[in-house]
């Protein structure tokens, strides 16, 4: 053990505690997390996550007092104190009375993610089928179908959630909590765009945001927009819902800039912006599967635009 190798450990955390480390003793301090780093009995996601775990529960136990000589501190030595933090996270956690592996295992995350320009199919532990939109990403823990089933997304997504009314499904964007009994929904909640939308096909889900939530009907959509922090109902048709899982493109009162964006991410294209009058008004389209040129040509006549196209970067003009 780490502990072993340095047997000062525990009186310079003590040291440090009190603010009193000199610059060789937090070098020192240094050496002992690199010891931790590598220390052959910890997988990298083990070492992650108590760091995290010890993190979290340091900082609500620390004194006011080393708070504040910490920020008096140079740049170096806030570094190095740093470094100190995330090696007293192994040496506390193997001086649990709680086994490890047992505290790792619950908190064991999954991802998928679809890197593709096609659509990608995941089918979680209770059957529960999501498509997602290229560059989506979905994120659900080892103890998911336990008790709640629980899932965050970014990017967009098509559900057909598993009716099982003692484990609720909650989805997590990052503006909304969508909570979900048996239904089929469509859910846009892209990273670089300030609109969050649940567009409900069949079923029923609440739609919880910061200071509002609703209960959504069949055939409605609730958008989140960060500008005015609300929600917005407003009816939508279920054919364009889910249209881009037949190759369609489709965008509903979003700005132009946005469903250019979305159009070349989707099909592996940066965007270079040399003209931006007007990229902010909302549109609302769809065109049936065909060649990304000629979805970008007519997507880019709508607001007068043109564009070129050059390796793997579309500039619009």
């Amino acid at each position: 053990m780490a502990t072993q190798r340095y047997p000062r450990a525990e009186a310079l955390l003590r040291k440090f505690h009190a603010g009193k480390c000199t610059q060789e003793e937090l070098a020192l301090l240094d050496n002992w997390y690199d010891g931790l780093n590598n220390d052959a009995t910890l997988s990298a996601i083990e070492s992650h996550l108590l760091k995290q775990q010890f993190l979290t529960n340091f900082r609500s136990t620390l004194p006011a007092a080393p708070v504040a000589w910490w920020k008096r501190r140079s740049l170096q030595w806030s570094v190095a104190a740093s470094l100190l933090l995330l090696a007293g996270a192994v040496w506390m956690w193997n001086n649990q009375t709680t086994p490890p592996n047992t505290r790792i295992a619950e908190l064991k995350s999954f991802v998928v993610t679809n890197e593709t320009s096609n659509i990608k199919l995941v089918v979680l532990p209770d059957s529960s089928r999501i498509w997602l939109n290229t560059a989506a990403s979905l994120r659900w823990k080892e103890d998911f179908n336990r008790q709640r089933r629980n899932v965050q997304l970014t990017g967009e997504g098509f559900f057909e959630v598993q009716g099982n009314k003692d484990k609720p499904f909650v989805i997590h964007t990052r503006d909304l909590a969508i909570q979900v009994l048996g239904t089929k929904f469509n859910v846009e909640a892209y990273a670089g765009e300030g609109l969050t939308r649940v567009s409900l096909v069949q079923g029923k889900v609440k739609v919880n945001a910061k200071k509002d939530s609703t209960i959504l009907k069949p055939g409605f959509a609730a958008s989140f927009n960060n500008g005015d922090k609300g929600l917005n109902i407003a009816a939508t048709e279920a054919g364009k819902v889910a249209a881009w899982k037949e190759g369609a493109f489709s965008a509903t009162d979003l700005p132009f800039k946005d469903a250019v964006m979305r159009l070349c991410t989707h099909n592996g294209y940066q965007v270079k912006w040399e003209n931006t009058q007007g990229i902010d008004k909302n549109i609302s389209v769809l065109f049936k599967k065909d060649s990304f040129t000629k979805m970008l040509a007519n997507l880019c006549y709508i607001s007068r635009k043109q564009f070129r196209i050059s390796d793997r970067q579309v500039t619009i003009y």
